[in-house]
């Protein structure tokens, strides 16, 4: 096993690897890529359901200023 070789210590037909060098995993390209593509894709759906609901982000914000009526009535200063 060239993978674990340095690490392995071969008993007749069985390799032993020490319990500490199993658990601690290897970076490698492909779990690179998987982090990267997954990240792209939850930046995009992210940003698209944004887009998606952008007009009613929009209307909500216009919606929630009180009128200057309501402001002077609230006791806020009158501009």
């Amino acid at each position: 096993m060239a993978l674990f070789g340095r690490y392995s210590r071969t008993r007749g037909d069985e390799t032993h690897i020490d319990v500490t060098d199993v658990r601690q995993a290897r970076w490698g390209r492909h779990a690179f890529w998987v982090l990267v593509a997954s990240t792209t894709l939850a930046v995009a759906a992210l940003f698209g359901s944004w887009m998606f609901r952008a007009g009613d982000l929009s209307a909500a914000d216009a919606s929630s200023t009180p009128t200057a009526a309501e402001a002077q009535a609230a006791g806020a200063p009158v501009r």
